[in-house]
C-alpha cells in the first residue's frame, strides 16, 4: 500500500509541475520591482468630484530572473470614480528597462493613501504579470490635481 501510495503522489506531483509548467511561459519574469514618481489628475480629485485621467511618470529599479537595472515607466490612465477618499481605474503606457521599451497595461483601487495595482508587462526584459501596492500622496490642495506615489510590486 505504502508503494502505490508514494506512486501516485509522484504522479500527482509530476502532473502539477506540467499543469504549471504550462500555464506560464518559458519568458515569464519572477522578482520584483519598485518605483518612485508623480502624476497630475485632471480635473482634479476633490471630496465629490467626476471622474479623471491622470498621467503618471516614475523611475526604479527591477530585480527579477530576467533582469537587473533600472527602469522608467510612463502611463495615462482613467479613474471611473475620481475622489480623494477613493478611486478604481486602469492605465496603460510603457516602462524602459535598461534601453528596451515595453508595454504596460493593468486596473488599480485606492483606498485614502494606499492603493492597490494588477497589470501586465512586457514581452521584454521584464515580461509576464505583476501585482503591487502603493502609496499615494495628494501633493496639491484643496482639490489634488497632482501626487505622489511610492511602489513596491512583485512580478510573476
Amino acid at each position: 500500500m505504502k508503494r502505490s501510495a508514494k506512486v501516485r503522489m509522484a504522479l500527482v506531483g509530476a502532473a502539477v509541475a506540467a499543469t504549471t509548467l504550462a500555464v506560464q511561459p518559458a519568458s515569464a519574469s519572477t522578482g520584483s520591482m519598485t518605483m518612485t514618481g508623480s502624476g497630475v489628475s485632471s480635473p482634479g480629485l476633490g471630496l465629490s468630484t467626476p471622474p479623471q485621467t491622470f498621467t503618471f511618470s516614475g523611475f526604479g529599479a527591477a530585480a527579477t530572473n530576467t533582469y537587473q537595472g533600472s527602469m522608467n515607466c510612463t502611463w495615462n490612465g482613467w479613474d471611473a470614480i475620481g475622489t480623494i477618499a477613493q478611486s478604481s481605474g486602469s492605465f496603460s503606457g510603457t516602462c524602459t528597462f535598461g534601453t528596451t521599451t515595453e508595454p504596460v497595461s493593468g486596473t488599480y483601487t485606492r483606498n485614502g493613501f494606499v492603493k492597490t495595482v494588477s497589470g501586465t508587462i512586457g514581452p521584454g526584459p521584464v515580461t509576464g504579470s505583476f501585482t503591487g501596492v502603493c502609496t499615494w500622496e495628494p501633493t496639491s490642495a484643496p482639490t489634488a490635481t497632482s501626487y505622489d506615489e511610492q511602489c513596491n510590486y512583485v512580478v510573476h
